[in-house]
């Protein structure tokens, strides 16, 4: 107490997050952005980037075959440069015929698809479409690393729900934390779906092979995660995929925030105007918080967020 007066902070939720709104965070920090979510400039814009070299990509078949019961594959993939997930660095990644990617090395193969977080499964994983699926025949998973535009791609192209035999098209975009900035130095996810048919489904029988598909995260102890959905059930704050749709897994917060403030003095001024372009200069990340200085959101710091502050200081004036 000081001055007979006592201060006591807590969290107070204002309103209930709705499908305009992103998913979390988890108890890490991590949101799941939908391309429904217009609202939030982290909301991603489904852009589908085809890698498929049978119809004109650049990716290589990394060589899963699994033509149904019993036939699951999985491949480890090396990283071109250290993806940071929960916390920790990774230079590999184990990529499954049934729609998961587990970060580092595992030996499971996990058709089965339960909920997560939860003990099912290898961890730390990607749960982009967690299904029993075949790929065989038309179906094949392709690997491709874009260095131009920093990111890394793993596509399923005509892969098949196991006993529906639906088509599922979908890949996995890494993309490399140095070029694409959040505020744990962990490294954005973008998954997006250009054919997707969540059928996995008996009807009412025992569901021997998952219920539907299990999509989102969790770390290494299985114990924090983000499920957007499973057994066709969504949040709340989920939106219902289909064709043509895209998740954006990042722990950039759905806050509003002022950026330009980069040295943190609360006032957006000529010094930060010079912070800034002393730090594009000699790209020395101490100076300031390249998160911060991400004026225009898009996960870069550049000359257009030096242009950006400049111009809002003018208007300031």
């Amino acid at each position: 107490a000081e001055g007979g007066y006592k201060s006591f902070f807590f969290e107070l939720t204002i309103g209930v997050p709705g499908e305009g709104d992103p998913l979390g965070p988890d108890e890490y920090g991590y949101y799941i952005y939908d391309s429904g979510d217009f609202m939030y400039t982290s909301a991603p814009n489904y852009n589908w980037v085809e890698i498929d070299n049978r119809i004109g990509g650049p990716g290589t078949d990394i060589q899963l075959y699994d033509s149904g019961n019993n036939q699951d594959d999985i491949k480890v993939v090396s990283l071109p440069f250290p993806f940071t997930f929960y916390g920790t660095a990774y230079d590999l990644i184990t990529v499954s015929s049934n729609g998961w990617i587990a970060m580092g090395e595992t030996t499971l193969k996990s058709f089965r698809n339960y909920p997560i977080p939860g003990a099912g499964g290898p961890s730390p994983m990607i749960a982009a479409f967690w299904d029993d699926l075949k790929v065989s025949g038309a179906g094949k998973v392709f690997s491709y690393y874009d260095e131009p535009g920093h990111r890394f791609i793993v596509e399923w192209s005509g892969v098949q729900t196991y006993q529906q035999s639906s088509q599922e098209d979908f890949e996995v975009i890494f993309r490399d934390p140095t070029y694409f900035l959040t505020p744990t130095g962990d490294g954005e996810i973008l998954i997006q779906y250009k054919t997707f048919n969540n059928t996995s489904y008996n009807g009412g029988g025992p569901q021997n092979h998952g219920n539907y598909c299990t999509i989102g995260i969790e770390d290494a102890s299985a114990v924090v995660g983000l499920q957007y959905t499973f057994n066709n059930e969504y949040p709340t704050a989920a939106m219902p995929l289909g064709n043509e749709t895209a998740l954006m897994i990042t722990t950039r917060g759905g806050s509003v925030r002022v950026y330009g403030d980069v040295n943190q003095d609360d006032e957006l001024d000529i010094f930060d105007l010079q912070t800034l372009a002393n730090y594009l200069l000699d790209n020395d990340p101490s100076v300031l918080s390249p998160f911060m200085a991400d004026i225009n959101s898009d996960g870069r710091v550049d000359l257009i967020d030096l242009i950006t502050m400049f111009q809002a200081i003018l208007n300031e004036e």
